[in-house]
């Protein structure tokens, strides 16, 4: 707006400074004066649509420089999502991995801490086995030297018996 005003204010000095320098200061005929005066109006009328363009193309520009900014904004956003979607794809899939690669630890760990276990208690079996026969084999030796004994003692009575 403050563009059309000056373009407008420019001209119209113009128009009246080139009427005035093209008159004498002395008495003019009215002739003379209404030609001036038909010539400020036609400058006038010049001018006037000199600004009306102006704003019109002023108008034009700043509606293509809206559309372009609209453009730009939707732009980055689209950009924004592709980003946000993209994040997203990669935070999944890392998620996923590192489930995964817990699992597989768990199932090894388990693997391991049940082969230790059968182990353990394959051991256990085997020494409790060993156990169970070395106090058979004891208590047979023992029941064996008891009634050894036994038959000593008594064959003593029936030695002093007799």
């Amino acid at each position: 707006m403050n563009t059309i005003k000056t373009t407008l204010a420019i001209a119209l000095v113009a128009a009246t400074t080139s009427a005035i320098a093209a008159t004498t200061v002395e008495t003019t005929p009215v002739a003379q004066v209404a030609a001036l005066k038909a010539q400020v109006k036609a400058d006038t009328i010049q001018t006037a649509s000199t600004v009306k363009a102006a704003a019109a193309i002023t108008k034009e520009k700043a509606e293509v420089k809206k559309e372009i900014a609209a453009e730009k904004t939707v732009a980055a956003k689209n950009a924004a999502v592709a980003k946000a979607v993209n994040v997203k794809d990669v935070t999944a899939t890392k998620t996923v991995a590192a489930k995964n690669a817990v699992a597989a630890k768990t199932v090894v760990a388990k693997d391991v801490t049940v082969a230790k276990a059968t182990e353990a208690k394959d051991a256990t079996v085997e020494k409790t086995a060993e156990v169970k026969e070395v106090t058979a084999e004891k208590a047979d030796a023992v029941k064996t030297e008891v009634k050894a004994e036994k038959k000593s003692f008594f064959s003593w009575f029936k030695k002093s018996a007799a």
